[in-house]
């Protein structure tokens, strides 16, 4: 309902002049008919009178641009909101039925809205609230505060009926604070503790690698169960890696530890269970799969020295420092002989990046050189190119083809020079420091020995570092970056850069391990895995969840691409045939689709970017559905929840025998909630199509009469 508060019409300009104009057009008008040829009667004279007085005037008004605006007073009954959680733990507790009918008992009464909440929030009908089957995969509460932010609704409260356990999403407790309606929760469920024992969580390195071993930690819970044996089990797959008997603890807590050394990398499916107990009641929570990912193995650098130096010495010990590396050198000492006692084809062979420092040396033999360019070249190496003070300048030239620079002429005589970063590659990984400030800490380190000669970049190369010398800057590269034909490379065109971490470190400056490990991580990156990605939102589905893939897809200069055909291939493990889909384009080089299947088991799934028929990338993984029900692990009222999201709104926590007391609550607030709210609208007239169909009709008549009359 709404009553009208007030009408009032504005102009552009002071109403004294529309006033005026008014008055002038009436005796302009008047002066226009007072004599006419022919001479007409009085009457027809009026009516001619009034006809171009009215146009004239309404043409008048709508040249002051007129705003109407209309002041009404509006009754409004805020809504009460009232969200059911319709997950599966919902169905162990047996209520549905009474939920319903509590449901059914609000209808119509408290100007109530309802809607069911899992892993989405949907309307429901009043007259469909039997509809509520409690078959949702997951709990996910932030589902109903995002829903909230979008109504255009003026809200009174909001009651959520849940058991209180989130399987998805964040937890609300903190947005709940921000309401200006109070929350009201009605608890679902049980909240005695039966016998139980279950897996709480898993711990594991991050960096885990082929045919090294490994430890799988977990944290096993049990409650009424201290004293009793229990076996848990880590598997591989299907295959048994390692069984341990534990005696549960009194403190409710075990840590139990695993040996675990995958002899295969890739996505790899683990579990670890407990077996069930006597009394124990719920056992859907006595295993929990993970899916971890194995690295082909630790990563092999290989040093080639051209003599022992102090580069030599702390860059080695800086790469030995990062426990994911294997480090080996080769250190020349004379013409085909080193100081490592290595098999120097082996080393070469089975290493995955190059630091080539001070190489090659007066003691490098051409054949030796040969080797290594060869092995860069044909297997795409990269490496790092360091210019140190053994480097012979007649051989360096050997290694012409796979450098980023060029030079004619290298002087013995060498500048002390200072790093200036190029401001463009300001954002380049291999320059980040742990301090945002990377301009700054670059600028604080100690000069490094430049031989002095004309530096040429070639193409495909980066500058991300020039030179200063004495406090000029030159345009003479120091850092150099090249990614060309699949191949990768970093030069320091410089010696002495050990300073970066002995000098520097007497600035408060220690940045230089970093540096080495980013210069490894940037050579080693694969930008074929990078520009294509495609995977699952998680690892684990629930039976009948809608599996949900992401996929990104770059060009090669890592623009994104918005227009690729991204297709996938996924197949059951258990079942013959595979399901092709394909995802759909969401701009700026993101995509989205969905896969849909009744069938439990362990998937994997192939996906591949297209573009003008040009491959972009592939990506590979897995993901495994319905053998773990997150909602079935955790089946008791979770009340602190409830009572937390209650608490923190002004609002009030109640137990479903309490129900009826929410009910009145709801009918109090109803009715004392409504409030009156003004709303205010504006018309501008100035631009009413009907006034200018007036103004022209009006026109119209006179012009007909006048015809009609053979005036003038």
């Amino acid at each position: 309902m709404f009553a009208l508060e007030n009408i009032s019409i504005t102009f552009s300009s002071s109403p004294f002049f529309f006033i005026t104009g008014i008055l002038i057009i009436s005796f302009f008008t008047y002066y226009i008919y007072k004599y006419t040829i022919p001479q007409i009667s009085k009457p027809k004279k009026t009516f001619l009178i009034i006809l171009r007085s009215l146009s004239m005037v309404l043409l008048l008004f709508l040249i002051f641009e007129p705003i109407l605006t209309i002041t009404k007073k509006i009754t409004v009954r805020p809504s009460n909101l009232i969200f059911v959680d319709n997950s599966k733990s919902m169905s162990i507790n047996n209520e549905n039925k009474d939920i319903v009918d509590f449901l059914e008992s609000l209808k119509g009464k408290t100007n109530i809205k309802f809607f069911s909440f899992g892993a989405n929030v949907n309307s429901i009908n009043p007259d469909s609230l039997n509809k509520i089957k409690t078959t949702e995969p997951s709990t996910n509460f932030e589902k109903i505060f995002k829903k909230i932010n979008e109504m255009q609704d003026d809200i009174s409260s909001l009651t959520i009926i849940s058991d209180g356990n989130i399987t998805d999403g964040l937890s609300p407790v903190n947005e709940s604070e921000e309401l200006n309606f109070p929350i009201y929760t009605v608890g679902i469920g049980n909240t005695s503790t039966n016998k139980d024992v279950l897996i709480k969580k898993v711990s594991y390195n991050k960096f885990i690698y082929a045919n090294t071993p490994t430890t799988i930690s977990t944290v096993i819970e049990n409650e009424k169960l201290n004293g009793s044996k229990a076996i848990v089990t880590l598997f591989d797959g299907n295959k048994i890696v390692e069984r341990k008997n534990i005696i549960l603890s009194k403190d409710g807590i075990n840590n139990v530890s695993f040996t675990y050394k995958p002899d295969e990398y890739g996505d790899r499916k683990l579990k670890i269970r407990t077996a069930p107990l006597p009394g124990e009641g719920n056992k859907n929570n006595n295993s929990k799969i993970f899916y971890i990912k194995v690295q082909k193995s630790k990563l092999k650098i290989l040093i080639i020295a051209g003599s022992p130096s102090n580069d030599l010495s702390i860059i080695k010990s800086s790469l030995k420092d990062n426990k994911n590396l294997i480090v080996n050198s080769l250190t020349q000492i004379t013409n085909n002989r080193f100081l490592e006692k290595e098999n120097v084809d082996k080393l070469l062979d089975s290493s995955d990046v190059y630091f080539l420092i001070g190489f090659p040396s007066s003691s490098s033999s051409i054949s030796f050189i040969e080797k290594v360019k060869a092995r860069i070249i044909k297997n795409k190496k990269p490496f790092l190119f360091l210019l140190g003070n053994s480097i012979d300048t007649g051989k360096l030239n050997y290694l012409n083809d796979i450098l980023s620079f060029k030079t004619s002429f290298i002087s013995s005589k060498t500048d002390e020079v200072l790093p200036s970063i190029v401001k463009e590659n300001i954002n380049s990984p291999i320059l980040q420091t742990q301090s945002n400030d990377v301009l700054s800490i670059w600028s604080k380190l100690p000069p490094v020995f430049q031989p002095n000669a004309d530096y040429k970049v070639k193409p495909g190369s980066n500058v991300l570092s020039e030179i200063i010398i004495n406090n000029i800057p030159l345009k003479r590269p120091l850092i150099i970056t090249r990614k060309i034909a699949g191949s990768k490379s970093i030069s320091i065109l410089a010696g002495g850069i050990y300073r970066w971490k002995l000098l520097a470190a007497a600035n408060g400056v220690n940045m230089f391990d970093k540096f080495i490990s980013d210069c490894v991580k940037w050579l080693n990156a694969s930008d074929k895995e990078k520009r294509v990605i495609i995977k699952p939102v998680k690892k684990l589905f629930s039976l009948n969840e809608d599996v949900e893939f992401t996929a990104q897809v770059y060009d090669e200069s890592f623009n994104p691409v918005s227009n690729a055909d991204v297709s996938l291939t996924i197949t059951n493990k258990n079942k013959k045939g595979s399901v092709n889909i394909n995802l759909s384009s969401k701009g700026n080089g993101l995509y989205e689709g969905i896969f849909q299947t009744s069938n439990a088991g362990d998937y994997t799934y192939s996906g591949k970017a297209i573009l003008n028929n040009n491959l972009l990338g592939k990506s590979f993984g897995k993901f495994n559905i319905g053998e773990t029900d997150v909602e079935l692990i955790n089946t008791n009222l979770n009340s602190e929840l409830l009572k937390s999201l209650s608490q923190n709104s002004k609002g009030k926590y109640f137990t479903f025998k309490e129900r009826n007391k929410l009910i009145e609550l709801l009918k109090s607030r109803s009715k004392n909630n409504t409030k009156e709210k003004i709303v205010t609208s504006e018309i501008s007239l100035w631009s009413n199509k009907w006034i200018l169909i007036i103004i022209v009709l009006l026109f119209s008549i006179e012009w007909f009469i006048r015809r009609r009359l053979s005036m003038l």
